[in-house]
């Protein structure tokens, strides 16, 4: 979906209205909406005369996008029935109705420019007063009716008040609407409903966000363009790798690994470690991480043979605070695509040989780093790389079954359930081809679904597993 976003923030008011967090929240919003894709206009401490061209510019550009986002984070007030968003102009408090117009955006002013765009998806993101002066109020705020396909998100209830800051550098709702905004598929109706919570709870109760909506269609601020995860400490060109591009003896040496070539391919790595570890930054190694596991799962034979030999490879890789951003890169690209988005289908090829390294207790701070991102996925169905080891239990219900054959009668184990944690994946793994196989057989296909070392998995059954078939029941067809 096309998204528009106008992202205000105002600290530099007349003196004992100054704001210090409202241009930073802003900020920081801009720089997670433009990792969305969206087309952000971001402006700080705006004055009267930017209003018109602000407002002009939304009613211009409006009809060429398929969403909105109107974000304000300043001094905000109602007065006479007017919800007013203030420049850093404006007198607080204002004389009248008519100097407060003459400073300030008025909510109505943008709400009449959605009306006319009912069958778009419209939002107003507002972090500011409604009740007092401060940031954290207003004068109070007017009831609004939100014109259909519109959503208004307020930091606070009507006539109450919001803090300035108070979490992670930034205000209270903007700091956790961050926390959320990254979150694939999560309805923009969800996600207020999770920020509301959380501020609410970070407040011990003295703010509570509110909203009020009129949309028709379903929005979610990230659809898989963004990574979950937006403390990942890598630029967004080698997290969405696809996008990498350097003009560099390096970059040229990152297009031979993307050839798909196992010649050039095996080349890129010969050239890339002729290059001292020292010379390239994080950035740098985390896509060449991410470029070798890439190579080496598509077959590049000498790719393979650096990632059997992890162990010893991965050490001239090592900082002194304990990161390795190669290794990081190469356990990042078994989980994520090349946009950055959690894989379906994971690259485990060679999972077993970079599993061998886990036990290392220098190489922690890299199994910290993709089990922090797994977590965030909440896949519960997926083994968290540790240096320590956890046993993952296996349940299978399963029964003896004599069945004749053409050439003679066998005794089949005929499986009607596999489950872990209580998670019935029976389905998943019937579709491998495991037909006749044996509890080896079926171990492998455990390890390669769910990510787990083999060693670390132990089938719990009543009884033997020679010959695994399962109920047609179970069965995919």
């Amino acid at each position: 979906m096309k998204t528009l976003a106008i992202v205000i923030g105002n600290n530099n008011y007349h003196e004992g209205a100054v704001l210090n967090n409202a241009v930073n929240d802003a900020t920081a919003i801009s720089e997670t909406f433009k990792r969305l894709g969206f087309n952000v206009n971001f402006f700080t401490d705006i004055t009267a005369s930017n209003i018109p061209d602000i407002l002009h510019y939304l009613e211009t550009n409006i009809k060429n996008y398929d969403s909105t986002i109107f974000y304000f984070a300043g001094h905000g007030f109602e007065l006479d029935g007017e919800n007013y968003l203030t420049s850093i102009t404006c007198q607080i408090p204002p004389a009248n109705k008519f100097s407060a117009g003459m400073d300030s955006i008025k909510v109505s002013e943008i709400l009449s420019i959605y009306s006319n765009y009912p069958n778009k998806v419209n939002l107003m993101i507002i972090d500011a007063c409604r009740r007092t002066f401060q940031r954290g109020g207003g004068l109070g705020s007017s009831s609004i009716q939100s014109p259909r396909g519109t959503l208004i998100a307020f930091s606070t209830s009507p006539n109450d008040g919001a803090s300035d800051g108070g979490y992670k550098g930034h205000s209270y709702y903007t700091g956790v609407l961050l926390d959320y905004l990254g979150r694939e598929r999560l309805s923009v109706e969800e996600l207020f409903k999770k920020v509301r919570k959380s501020v609410y709870s970070l407040t011990n109760g003295s703010q509570t966000t509110w909203e009020h909506t009129s949309l028709i269609s379903d929005y979610y601020f990230n659809t898989g363009q963004l990574v979950f995860s937006l403390e990942i400490p890598y630029n967004e060109s080698v997290v969405m790798d696809q996008k990498f591009s350097e003009d560099s003896d390096f970059g040229k040496i990152i297009d031979k690994f993307k050839s798909y070539n196992f010649t050039t391919q095996n080349n890129g790595l010969e050239e890339v470690l002729k290059i001292s570890p020292e010379t390239l930054d994080k950035n740098q190694k985390f896509v060449l991480g991410r470029n070798i596991l890439q190579a080496a799962n598509g077959g590049a034979w000498e790719c393979i043979n650096f990632i059997k030999d992890l162990k010893t490879n991965v050490v001239a890789y090592q900082e002194k605070n304990g990161d390795n951003h190669l290794l990081n890169g190469i356990l990042f690209e078994v989980y994520f695509d090349s946009n950055g988005n959690y894989r379906k289908d994971k690259k485990n090829r060679l999972l077993q040989e970079i599993f061998k390294v886990r036990k290392k207790e220098e190489l922690k701070n890299s199994f910290d780093f993709i089990k922090n991102l797994l977590i965030e996925q909440q896949d519960n169905k997926i083994y968290l790389p540790d240096t320590k080891d956890v046993i993952y239990d296996i349940d299978i219900v399963a029964s003896n079954k004599i069945t004749k054959t053409e050439w003679s009668t066998e005794t089949r184990q005929m499986i009607s359930k596999i489950s872990l944690n209580n998670i019935d994946i029976t389905e998943a793994i019937s579709r491998y081809n495991l037909y006749g196989g044996n509890e080896e057989a079926l171990i492998e296909y455990l390890s390669d679904y769910l990510c787990i070392p083999k060693e670390l998995i132990k089938i719990n059954c009543l009884i033997k597993l020679e010959k695994i078939y399962f109920d047609r029941k179970t069965q995919v067809t």
